[in-house]
């Protein structure tokens, strides 16, 4: 059996960063299968089931219409090939991290991933973040995940509480 290897991806042009449009979903949708495919590789409770695409569609346009988060997107060549997902959230005035980004999802397609298009990304939402004046950036992440770990500890995150989890069934 000769396995065949894919061609080199000519990335002669420069990707650019910009807000999400409504004609993007399709391609967001997409990507976030890739992600949750590749999750559910890693931890069997990310396999998605049911009829989610409705719903899936509904909360990207949402995201792009509200005022607290943001959704951008890597093109390259007319080509939607990453997005981050950003949202304000504020805590109880009891709680000292106050104004504070979440980042809801970071996905690069795998044929793009190790270039750079990641860190840019959330350099991106980043600078969104800090013009809205929150003081820290929270994010979850797959633990099992030793590529998306390294990722996050090279921007500069680290530990901070943990969540665990019990399955009922």
């Amino acid at each position: 059996m000769i396995l065949r290897r894919d061609p080199p991806i000519n990335i002669s042009s420069v990707p650019s960063v910009r807000e999400a449009l409504r004609r993007d979903v399709p391609a967001l949708m997409a990507l976030w299968n890739e992600m949750m495919e590749f999750h559910s590789g890693i931890d069997p409770r990310f396999k998605i089931s049911g009829n989610y695409h409705r719903e899936l569609e509904r909360h990207f346009v949402e995201s792009m219409r509200s005022g607290v988060s943001r959704l951008f997107v890597m093109e390259l060549e007319g080509k939607i090939v990453g997005y981050i997902l950003g949202e304000l959230h504020q805590r109880k005035p009891i709680y000292p991290a106050g104004n504070y980004g979440f980042i809801s999802d970071l996905c690069v397609s795998s044929e793009y991933r190790r270039r750079g298009f990641g860190r840019k990304l959330v350099e991106e939402l980043m600078q969104w973040f800090e013009s809205r004046k929150v003081n820290s950036i929270e994010l979850f992440l797959l633990e099992a995940n030793p590529t998306s770990t390294a990722f996050w500890s090279t921007l500069g995150f680290g530990n901070y509480l943990r969540l665990v989890r019990k399955d009922l069934k």
